[in-house]
């Protein structure tokens, strides 16, 4: 029979004096299967590997990063049956949804890319709470598209919205983002 040990948690949890952190994603890193990873060692203090983002580059030796507006809906769960009426979820199918309104010329060519849907990449994603979210090596998409909406209204404007899903069994780690520079 396997054991679950529970970590440590906070001893009064009955209170108000913690911070309750924004969930908006509003990073989104991604790796191509050229570069390398940016952050060090996935581990508590996470470090950023210098120089690895460069928005400037077309050669897919370095990250890219795109800021946004997004989040990560509650998953698709694969339940599997066991024998005396157990069940246990092995699989959740995440869907992350980011929208980013900076779409000059450049940034417009290089999401088209991802209409053609090659996910060849790793990614990790960041919230207004300041975590950065994602495994080792970074997460593979098992999707992508990207879809440029035209709204009909008077004040609607061009945005661009980047869909990505994911598989995991528990929800991908999470440590402080030490948000690696870019070029």
């Amino acid at each position: 029979m396997d054991v679950n040990l529970l970590p440590a948690t906070d001893a009064d949890q009955d209170c108000t004096n913690y911070t309750q952190g924004l969930s908006q994603v509003c990073d989104l890193y991604i790796v191509p299967s050229g570069a390398g990873d940016i952050f060090d060692a996935w581990e508590d203090p996470l470090v950023a590997t210098a120089s690895s983002v460069s928005n400037t580059t077309a050669d897919n030796t370095k990250a890219h990063w795109f800021v946004g507006e997004g989040g990560v809906a509650e998953p698709e769960e694969t339940i599997d049956e066991y024998p005396k009426l157990k069940r246990k979820i092995s699989e959740r199918l995440f869907t992350l949804t980011f929208r980013i309104k900076n779409l000059v010329q450049a940034q417009y060519d290089a999401l088209r890319q991802f209409q053609c849907g090659d996910t060849s990449f790793t990614f990790y994603y960041g919230d207004l709470a300041d975590y950065v979210y994602g495994v080792r090596g970074g997460l593979s998409p098992e999707s992508v598209d990207v879809d440029f909406p035209k709204g009909g209204g008077n004040t609607d404007k061009n945005v661009a919205i980047i869909t990505l899903t994911f598989r995991s069994v528990p929800d991908p780690d999470r440590f402080t983002n030490p948000h690696p520079e870019t070029a």
